[in-house]
C-alpha cells in the first residue's frame, strides 16, 4: 500500500450503499479507524435514501452530522427516495451514483456495490482501499472466476447432482453447495447477471489499480483464503464488531424499530441460560409465506423457548388472532415463543439465555454468532451465504447447515432436527458448543492489542 507522509492530514472517507448489511460493518470499521488514529478525520458517506432512514429526525433530512467522532455526509445517487429494482434500472443507478460522487477528495474506503468509488478516487489522485464485507474465501472464488477458472466454477455450481467439486488456487476443495450463488450465472437472462457484471467491473478495477483489500475476517479462520490472491495486498481486519459494551446499540439502523423493543429483552431475562432459540433471516430478502409457516411450526416442534425476528411478522402472524397458532399479540402458539418485527441482534446474541442462532447466514450474522459464542443453524439462500454456511459447519465447526427444498425453504422437521443437534446433549451438540467458545476466543485474540487484525487496522489507519 502507498504511504502517507503526514498522519495528521489523513481523512478517511467510507463510501457504501444504503443496505443494512453494508452499513453495519462499514460504520464499525470507521469506528476502529477513529480509535486507532484519533488525529484522522473520518467521514461516512451513504446514499441520501439511507441517510434519511438512519436519521429520520433531522430538521433538514440531508444534513451532515457527527456521531461518535464520525461525520455522516450523504451523497445523492439520483434515487433519494430509495432505489427500487422493480422500477429502476441498476445500470442507470450505477452511472448516476458515479456522477454524484465526483467531488469526493479523501482517502476512500469503498464496498463492492459502489465500485465506481475507485475510479473517482483515482481520477482525483486519492488513495483507495476496497473493504470486502464477505469472507476471504468468497473474495478468492470471485477472483479466480474472473481469472481463468470461470468455466470450471460455473460447471461445478450448476452440477444438477449438487455433488460437483472444484479445486481453485490457494483454496481447499469446494463442493457445489459451498460456492456463492452468483458464480452459477451463465446467461444475461438470469436474475443475478447484473450482480455478476458488477463484480466483473470491480475486479477489473482491482487488476488495473491494485488497491489494498481489507476483509472482514480474521487470520485464524481463513488463513489459506487470505493468501489465495497473492498479487493483491489482502489484509484481515475483522471480525469488525462494535467496540462498545455489547448491550449498547451496535449500529445505526435503517429499519423501523418496534415500539415495544424492550419487551423481548425482558422476556429473555425470564428464560434459563442457553435455552432460547433465536431466529432471524436478515433484512434484505422477504421470507416467503410458506417459509414463515414452516419456520414457525419447526420452532414450536423443538419444544424450546424461541425468539423470532421477522419484519412485519407480528402483523402477518398475529393479526388474525388464531392464524398459524398465534394469539394476536406477537406471542406464538403455546406461549413458549415470541415473534418481533425488530431486535438489536448483537444485544440478543449477547444474552446468556440464547443457546442457538437460526440464520440465513449472512456474513455479519455468522460473525456475530461466532463472536458471541452462540452455535449456528445455517439456512443459506443466495450470494455468499452458501460459502458462509460451509465456513460455519466445516471449517470452524460452530454449527450445522439445514437442508432446504427446491423452493429454498427449510421444512419444519429438518429445522427441529438441526436445532436439537446443536442444543441437545448428544456428542455433536457438545462438540459444537465447545468449538464456538474456542472460536469466540480466537476472534477476541485477533482484535485484542497485538492481535493480527488489530495490527492490520492500526497500520492501515496510520498509513503504513
Amino acid at each position: 500500500m502507498e504511504r502517507l507522509s503526514d498522519v495528521h492530514s489523513q481523512h478517511f472517507l467510507f463510501v457504501t450503499s444504503p443496505l443494512q448489511g453494508h452499513v453495519n460493518p462499514v460504520l464499525r470499521l470507521a469506528s476502529r479507524i477513529t480509535a486507532a488514529n484519533p488525529s484522522a478525520r473520518v467521514t461516512f458517506s451513504n446514499a441520501v435514501s439511507g441517510h434519511r432512514r438512519m436519521f429520520p429526525s433531522l430538521a433538514s433530512p440531508d444534513a451532515e452530522l457527527a456521531v461518535d467522532g464520525v461525520l455522516h455526509a450523504p451523497y445523492s445517487d439520483g434515487y433519494d427516495e430509495g432505489f427500487d429494482p422493480k422500477v429502476h434500472d441498476v445500470r442507470t443507478f450505477n452511472a448516476r451514483a458515479r456522477d454524484a460522487a465526483r467531488h469526493s477528495r479523501s482517502h476512500v474506503v469503498y464496498t463492492f456495490l459502489v465500485g465506481w468509488a475507485l475510479d473517482v478516487a483515482r481520477a482525483h489522485g486519492v488513495l483507495a482501499a476496497l473493504y470486502w464485507i464477505q469472507p476471504a474465501t468468497v473474495f478468492a472464488v470471485y477472483y479466480h472466476h474472473f481469472h481463468g477458472h470461470g468455466e470450471a466454477i460455473a460447471s461445478c455450481a450448476n452440477d444438477p447432482s449438487r455433488g460437483g467439486r472444484v479445486r481453485l488456487p490457494g483454496l481447499p476443495m469446494l463442493r457445489s453447495d459451498a460456492l456463492p450463488s452468483i458464480v452459477s450465472v451463465t446467461s444475461p437472462e438470469q436474475p443475478l447477471h447484473g450482480a455478476l457484471s458488477a463484480l466483473r467491473d470491480l475486479f477489473a478495477g482491482l487488476d488495473e489499480h491494485g488497491p489494498t483489500v481489507l476483509i472482514n475476517t480474521f487470520e485464524a479462520l481463513e488463513q489459506d483464503a487470505l493468501r489465495a490472491v497473492p498479487r493483491l495486498e489482502v489484509l484481515a481486519v475483522g471480525p469488525v464488531m462494535p467496540d462498545d459494551d455489547p448491550w449498547s446499540s451496535s449500529c445505526t439502523d435503517l429499519v423501523k424499530r418496534d415500539d415495544d423493543a424492550e419487551d423481548h429483552m425482558e422476556w429473555l431475562d425470564t428464560r434459563a441460560a442457553g435455552s432460547v432459540v433465536y431466529a432471524s433471516f436478515g433484512t434484505m430478502l422477504p421470507v416467503s409465506k410458506r417459509q414463515e409457516v414452516e419456520l414457525l411450526r419447526g420452532l414450536e416442534a423443538t419444544t424450546r423457548p424461541y425468539l423470532w425476528a421477522c419484519g412485519g411478522a407480528k402483523a402477518k402472524l398475529g393479526g388474525g388472532g388464531d392464524q398459524e397458532g398465534t394469539d394476536g399479540g406477537g406471542i406464538v402458539g403455546t406461549g413458549r415463543g415470541m415473534v418481533v418485527d425488530w431486535c438489536d441482534q448483537e444485544r440478543v446474541l449477547s444474552h446468556p439465555a440464547v443457546g442457538c442462532f437460526v440464520t440465513h447466514c449472512g456474513w455479519n450474522s455468522a460473525l456475530e454468532g461466532i463472536t458471541r459464542g452462540v452455535p449456528i443453524v445455517a439456512v443459506p439462500q443466495w450470494t455468499d451465504q452458501p460459502t458462509n454456511a460451509w465456513l460455519v459447519e466445516e471449517r470452524a465447526g460452530v454449527g450445522v447447515r439445514a437442508a432446504v427444498d427446491g423452493e429454498g425453504a427449510v421444512e419444519r422437521d429438518e429445522l427441529r432436527r438441526r436445532v436439537e443437534e446443536v442444543m441437545g446433549d448428544g456428542e455433536r451438540g457438545v462438540e459444537i458448543r465447545a468449538r464456538v467458545q474456542e472460536w469466540m476466543e480466537r476472534a477476541r485474540e485477533a482484535l485484542a492489542g497485538g492481535g493480527t487484525s488489530e495490527k492490520n487496522v492500526r497500520a492501515f489507519a496510520s498509513g503504513l
